[in-house]
């Protein structure tokens, strides 16, 4: 458990609400759980969020998430609120303080602002609160049209692991690991397990994220997964249903997917 000592945890969509639209309450408690536990022994935890407008959909009961633009900036604005309640609600229970980390894109383009983000969290650490980041989608106009979107916050993951130095990054995803092919359409697709190389092969082989609730899928994953490793660290891809696989994940258990290079 050394080698994961600064962990960043990726959560998506998928995860945190179910096929139907709703907001899959004991997943996120189980996730606090677990975040929580880990945080006492001693790991240094951050956890990246998707689910504004998931949650939002949910509390409006609405169907399906909107095309257009304001009317997204409006749910993510009434689902991260609720969002992050949801989440001071689960960790309270375990004793567990968190703290909410909004972010755009351009804070990784400004040094200034850069800083300014790395030292709050190392302050949070320091503190011992887990810091819950999230895109701010509310003014992240870009994001909501896709056009320079962090991929469902896997690539906002990536990006935050590497700034603060992170030793892995866990993807919590709807699916069990990255496969041959499409587990749902081909019955003979098998798990890969350990990945060095994201090879044109994975890339060919890459599905999307089976809820279709999510901005992002499997390729933003493997996106990931390749700056990740590129930056000489690791990170596993496991199915998100039971956020105990993330203490398995941690004790070197062999599953879901780890990517991770040669020199790292």
């Amino acid at each position: 458990m050394t080698d994961w000592q600064k962990i960043v945890i990726k959560v998506g969509t998928s995860t945190i609400v179910t096929e139907e639209g709703r907001v899959n309450y004991p997943v996120i408690n189980r996730l606090a759980q677990t975040l929580s536990t880990l945080q006492k022994e001693g790991h240094q935890v951050l956890l990246v969020t998707s689910g504004a407008i998931g949650v939002a959909l949910d509390q409006m009961d609405l169907p399906a998430r909107p095309k257009e633009i304001p009317k997204q900036q409006a749910l993510a604005a009434i689902g991260q609120g609720y969002l992050m309640s949801t989440y001071h609600q689960s960790f309270a229970f375990y004793k567990q303080m968190v703290g909410q980390v909004l972010l755009t894109y351009d804070v990784f383009d400004n040094p200034a602002m850069l800083a300014n983000t790395k030292n709050a969290i190392e302050t949070l650490f320091a503190e011992h609160v887990i810091p819950i980041i999230n895109e701010n989608d509310v003014i992240a106009v870009d994001e909501l049209d896709h056009q320079h979107s962090f991929g469902d916050n896997d690539r906002l993951a990536a990006l935050v692991a590497n700034e603060i130095q992170a030793d892995g990054l866990i993807i919590l995803s709807d699916v069990d690991a990255l496969y041959t092919a499409n587990p749902n359409l081909d019955p003979t697709a098998q798990p890969i397990h350990r990945v060095k190389q994201i090879t044109d092969e994975i890339r060919s082989s890459a599905t999307g994220s089976t809820s279709g609730l999510g901005t992002g899928g499997m390729s933003t994953k493997l996106a990931a997964a390749d700056f990740t490793m590129a930056h000489h660290s690791k990170m596993a891809l496991i199915n998100g249903n039971d956020p105990a696989n993330i203490l398995q994940i941690i004790s070197g258990e062999p599953i879901g997917t780890l990517f991770q290079g040669q020199k790292s």
